[in-house]
């Protein structure tokens, strides 16, 4: 009988102490996610990318693809803030039509080729690893600029003159944006860190090399401030930087470089066959040199930690998706009861 009791009377303490603890181990918050509802003057499409071109060019307009996803900070910005700024809105419903996709939505859409998907399909199709992406097209259903993430009022602007002034017949969207960039004479060199980036300018991969990051950068640029004064303070991310070989380019520089497909060539020139438009853009490459994923936008700590992680962990060798990969990164740090925050 008494040994009855003191079993029941253990068993119950065990139930107590595993029902405490559980209680205890609490999923983390999740900071920084936005709902947005898009604006009413969106184009009403039936996602047939080819129809929409057609009617839109009998009314000299052009399509814009605005590619988000639910609960995004950074589309919510973009359609709170960006298309909220009346000499925005004033060019998109005076030159453009712009319709909505959602990456991971399943309405039906037609492309170009009259080829039939999903929403999510038409994404991993067309490779979108951030949102927003804008995708800009021409009356002949040719994609003239694609915009990978969010960028700010000033620069969204320069990217609709430039497509709704047809500009592309005349210059790249590199050439465009020196042209008009407004602070050329402020600042004359890049902002250099000695204990972070490698001096060389061989980029070759051998078969000892690490995987590499490579920093395109130009002077009086806000956006490489930013990456520099606060993205790159972050010790989490700085040790995830010393795993991989990073490098820094001024992509406006004339002087020879060996691109990591060991050919010699000018800086100008090679940033011009990457399609580097923005700054600051970075390129990761694997050991092989082989592109991994770019970023070519503003992001917030946890997002560009998050790229560098994908990077470094080889998890891009399993989830080709970045998006996905974020996910379950979020709910892998938050299962360990610590607070997620995306927009900080």
């Amino acid at each position: 009988m008494y040994f009855k009791i003191t079993i029941s009377i253990c068993f119950s303490i065990f139930l107590a102490f595993t029902t405490v603890y559980a209680q205890d181990k609490k999923t983390g918050n999740f900071i920084g996610a936005k709902s947005t509802t898009m604006p009413s003057w969106f184009l009403n499409s039936f996602l047939d990318i080819t129809e929409d071109i057609e009617d839109l060019s009998s009314e000299n307009k052009r399509l814009i693809l605005f590619l988000h996803q639910d609960n995004c900070p950074y589309c919510h910005l973009f359609v709170t803030k960006n298309l909220q700024n009346e000499k925005i809105k004033e060019k998109l419903t005076n030159h453009f039509g712009i319709t909505d996709i959602n990456i991971f939505g399943n309405k039906e859409l037609i492309d170009l080729k009259g080829n039939e998907y999903t929403e999510k399909e038409f994404a991993i199709n067309e490779k979108v690893q951030f949102t927003p992406t804008l995708i800009f097209f021409n009356e002949d259903g040719k994609q003239i600029l694609r915009l990978n993430g969010y960028l700010n009022t000033e620069k969204l602007d320069l990217a609709l003159n430039y497509i709704k002034d047809k500009k592309e017949n005349i210059l790249t969207y590199k050439e465009y944006i020196t042209q008009n960039n407004k602070n050329k004479r402020k600042e004359t060199k890049l902002i250099k860190e000695k204990n972070l980036f490698k001096e060389s300018k061989n980029f070759m991969r051998t078969k000892d090399s690490k995987k590499m990051a490579i920093f395109f950068e130009s002077t009086n640029c806000e956006d490489c401030k930013t990456l520099h004064n606060k993205l790159l303070k972050d010790t989490t991310t700085r040790e995830l930087l010393k795993k991989i070989d990073l490098y820094q380019v001024d992509i406006s520089s004339s002087k020879s470089i060996v691109n990591p497909q060991r050919i010699i060539t000018k800086i100008k020139d090679w940033t011009k066959k990457l399609n580097i438009t923005n700054t600051p853009s970075i390129i990761f490459f694997d050991e092989n040199a082989n592109e991994i994923i770019r970023i070519e936008s503003s992001f917030k700590n946890f997002h560009f930690q998050s790229i560098v992680d994908y990077v470094v962990s080889n998890s891009y060798k399993e989830e080709k998706e970045f998006q996905r990969y974020l996910t379950k990164r979020v709910e892998k740090i938050r299962e360990k009861g610590i607070d997620v925050n995306i927009w900080e």
